[in-house]
């Protein structure tokens, strides 16, 4: 037994006589049970019913007197630790009635702890309570299971070590099989509601804090199915902890694509969404929403099939906030406003759903929620001033509105180049949302200016969807962005402008940290960026050494290996309760973990044509830059390496694509990398060469159809210009067999007399390695023969055409030559050994050998081993070459 006698340093208070009475009763009735074991250790070791009942009375006698301050009074404390060795050993009973009685008596007694709970070794309690989890037909099954959830949600932040700790301890005790198993083998009619939303409850938060039990559940598909038909339940509750649960698993990339694959779980998450359901319900299918689109696959997967019912959801929750005539709508309402909201960033992805944002009037819930009532506005049909705009923002303070400025910023970053807006007679509410983004950004930015940072949290949101007007790809959002906030700046932009510049060279040469004032250089970056885009200012920011300072805050996010993501500065995106993600992938924003890069490069690429830094003299060798005599001692020859290195490492493809754009105005165009430096060789070898193309002046260029077909079949010639062969069971042909040794026949393809050779070549050039030279006075019939070539993102840059939000930096891969365009160029077998049993069937030739048609071309250029073994003059079987063995496919 403990000692009960020490005056400690945690005392409180004296203990009562009463405290003191009960405590002695405990004492001697503890006593009957606990021995010492032959390790020292202290076991309840009696199976007598009689002792056990006596002990759990006066246990929960003792824990009805416990109070919040007598907890700590060393005594208590001792106590506490002799019940938890007591009901380790009683819940281990075989007698239904003890059982029951003492599942009670320790949720009573965590109940009492509390926080505390962590300062007692509960490691083997868990596991007596994990083995009652799937007695689903007694009552000490749901207070096991509350006992627990009460003892491992108030373990506190468990990490490292004591994490590891209490994770072992819950598998060795098999506590989430313990709970399937309770799901899938009891009968509905025997569980209650009470039972299943206790149960769902614990294994929410055992999936929330431990990663690692998310596939058990994810996994099991008669699981899901089970729980999924809970979604149709009458009762309230039951749907409620249904669409937690799922919640959780979907923070699992893999759980979330398991729960979209399921239709009918969808569809019933799509239904908790309507307006005729309770809220709790409708803010919980929105929360499971979020998750499920936090990835453009899952986004995709949502809105392919629901995509309607799925907006009309939203926006009718979102709309929850004019059904209500007053400034503070009820709580409930506003849980879930919020969430809407937040379901809708699901606009960052791309894809159908924007317009259908816009066909459900998405521009008139976001103005109710930025300016409150707007009914005046809409009867009236005239557009409020800038300084009426900010005095209603000011006067209707929410916290919805972070999220509607992200959303506003979503929607109009993705129009294309020829959008126009629809009007309602005289008012166009996309323009009074423009307009509105911009005063309030102005506003703020000459408040951050003028007083210290206590808006510059506020500034982030509004101030990013202003970034994304003035660079939208749509002409008209772009041109109204900017005319606004040139009109809006203009009394105080000067001012402002050196007051950015000032703070940005203190990052720029390391006087302050870009970590420690991530957030306030965040937002003097994106408003240089918006500012770069106003005529006005931009050859002041140049004059003043703006790009200087945005070369020097580039180098100091690379050399420092300095990474600032959105959601470490935008503190609306930060929840304590999101819980640990995991197994996600390609789920990063468009500017990457390297915002303060991206912005810089943003900026960079509106000021650097009016810069003494762009020149066209500088050439490619072997895919390296060379810079030219005249600028080998100039900032241009740093700026020229750093774009370099971006635009072919890893970074965003925001970045990337800004990298690439900046470096067209010094004549470079794509992006470098590794593979394009390697079948860089083959352009200019002849070697397997397969077609020649003639041009008009009499010249002609070998080239490789595999290659093409991979990066540019528009070039290749039609299908069934290739000549036909029979194919035999070894996968050869009597043609292939004649001309074993005679060489490879190439296919003649005649250009037309308009195509520019020196284009062509620069096309082929693009087409093989990803990045090219281009000198001025070839720039223009490159640009028609890009178009033609269907090669658009060559084009784009050609005609510098601002990078388009979203869209991935291209890569040069050759893997479109496995499709079925380049198959019938294939000239070369890779194969595998069979495993046992294993079948396998092609389409393409009759072997029953795994393999895979490929081309030699390929391997040759991408592989210097494989370019050694096509050289060494090995004999092929049938004429094509055999690779052998788990080294190369298996």
């Amino acid at each position: 037994m403990g000692s009960s006698s020490k005056a400690g340093k945690g005392r409180k208070c004296e203990l009562s006589d009463y405290i003191l009475i009960l405590q002695r009763r405990l004492h001697e009735a503890l006593s009957l049970g606990i021995k010492f074991c032959g390790n020292k250790m202290r076991k309840w070791q009696c199976m007598d019913a009689e002792i056990q009942a006596h002990a759990l009375k006066t246990m929960a006698a003792f824990i009805n007197c416990l109070s919040f301050s007598l907890l700590q009074h060393p005594l208590i404390k001792d106590s506490i630790f002799d019940m938890l060795v007591a009901l380790e050993g009683i819940l281990q009973a075989e007698n239904e009635r003890m059982l029951n009685l003492a599942g009670d008596v320790t949720l009573q007694l965590v109940k009492s702890l509390g926080k505390s709970i962590c300062q007692y070794p509960m490691l083997e309690v868990i596991i007596s309570l994990s083995h009652l989890l799937s007695l689903c037909r007694l009552p000490v099954a749901i207070s096991s299971a509350v006992a627990l959830n009460y003892i491992l949600t108030n373990l506190g932040p468990v990490r490292g070590k004591s994490h590891e700790e209490v994770w072992n301890v819950l598998k060795k005790a098999g506590t989430v099989g313990n709970l399937i198993l309770a799901f899938q083998d009891s009968e509905d009619r025997f569980q209650s509601p009470e039972y299943f939303t206790e149960m769902t409850s614990l294994l929410k938060t055992i999936l929330w804090r431990w990663p690692l039990s998310r596939y058990h559940v994810w996994n099991n598909t008669r699981l899901l199915a089970k729980l999924g038909d809970n979604c149709a339940n009458p009762d309230t509750s039951v749907v409620v902890s249904v669409l937690e649960l799922f919640s959780v698993l979907a923070l699992c990339g893999n759980g979330a694509v398991k729960l979209l694959e399921r239709k009918e779980l969808l569809f019933q998450v799509v239904q908790s969404m309507g307006k005729m359901r309770d809220y709790s319900v409708r803010v919980k299918a929105l929360t499971l929403l979020q998750r499920l689109t936090g990835s453009a696959k899952g986004c995709t997967m949502v809105t392919t099939s629901y995509c309607e019912p799925v907006i009309r959801g939203i926006i009718d929750a979102m709309g929850e906030w004019r059904s209500s005539n007053s400034k503070k709508i009820p709580t409930d309402q506003m849980a879930l406003v919020m969430e809407a909201c937040r379901s809708a960033l699901l606009t960052c992805w791309a894809g159908n759903h924007h317009s259908c944002f816009w066909n459900h009037d998405i521009h008139v819930i976001l103005l109710n929620i930025i300016l409150g009532n707007c009914s005046t506005i809409y009867l009236t049909h005239l557009a409020p001033s800038s300084q009426e705009l900010i005095a209603r923002v000011n006067d209707y303070v929410t916290n919805a509105r972070p999220y509607v400025w992200d959303i506003l910023g979503n929607l109009v970053v993705r129009y294309e180049e020829d959008f126009l807006p629809r009007a309602r007679g005289n008012l166009c509410y996309l323009n009074l949302l423009i307009s509105c983004a911009c005063s309030v950004a102005a506003d703020l930015m000459q408040k951050c200016c003028n007083s210290s940072s206590s808006y510059t949290s506020e500034l982030e949101p509004v101030l990013r969807a202003v970034s994304l007007m003035v660079f939208s790809s749509s002409k008209y959002i772009q041109r109204q962005a900017r005319h606004c906030l040139s009109d809006m700046v203009g009394p105080f932009g000067d001012a402002y402008l050196k007051c950015i510049l000032a703070s940005l060279q203190l990052n720029a040469t390391g006087q302050v940290s870009l970590l420690s004032e991530s957030l306030r250089a965040v937002n003097n970056l994106m408003s240089l960026a918006c500012y770069s885009t106003l005529p006005l200012y931009q050859k002041l920011i140049v004059n003043s050494e703006g790009i200087k300072i945005l070369s020097g805050i580039i180098k100091m996010c690379l050399n420092s290996d300095i990474h600032v993501s959105r959601s470490s500065v935008a503190s609306h995106l930060r929840s304590s309760s999101d819980g640990k993600t995991c197994c996600w992938s390609h789920v990063e924003d468009w500017e990457g973990e390297d915002i303060l890069l991206f912005y810089s490069l943003q900026t960079l690429s509106q000021l650097i044509e009016f810069s003494n830094l762009s020149c066209n003299h500088h050439k490619l060798t072997s895919g390296e830059i060379v810079i030219c005599t005249m600028c080998e001692h100039c900032e241009s020859q740093d700026l020229i390496n750093i774009l370099q290195y971006i635009s072919s490492n890893i970074f965003g493809s925001g970045p990337q694509w800004y990298s690439a754009h900046i470096l067209s105005f010094f004549g470079f165009y794509g992006f470098p990398s590794k593979i394009g430096r390697k079948m860089e060789r083959a352009l200019h070898e002849d070697v397997l060469a397969d077609l020649e193309l003639l041009l008009s002046n009499g010249q002609s260029l070998t080239v490789h159809g595999a290659i093409l077909a991979a990066r540019c079949p528009y070039l290749l010639p039609p299908k069934e210009s290739f000549q036909k062969e029979k194919t035999w069971g070894d996968g050869s042909s009597k043609e292939q067999e004649s001309r074993k040794d005679k060489g490879r026949s190439r296919h003649e393809v005649r250009m037309s007399d308009r195509v520019d050779s020196g284009a062509l070549k620069k096309i082929l050039e693009y087409v093989y390695t990803g990045f090219i030279h281009v000198d001025d006075d070839l720039v223009k019939p490159l640009k028609v023969l890009a178009k033609c070539c269907g090669l658009r993102s060559l084009s784009d840059m050609l005609h510098r055409k601002l990078p388009k939000w979203g869209t991935s930096s291209p890569s040069c891969i050759f893997n479109g030559a496995l499709e079925p365009t380049g198959h019938l160029l294939s000239d070369v077998i890779l194969e595998a050994r069979a495993a046992e049993g294993m079948i396998w069937s092609c389409t393409l030739c009759q072997s029953s050998s795994p393999h895979k048609h490929a081309h030699k071309i390929v391997l040759y250029s991408g592989s210097d081993y494989l370019r050694a073994l096509f050289q060494s003059g090995m004999h092929d079987r049938s004429s094509k070459f055999l690779l052998a063995g788990k080294r190369w496919l298996n």
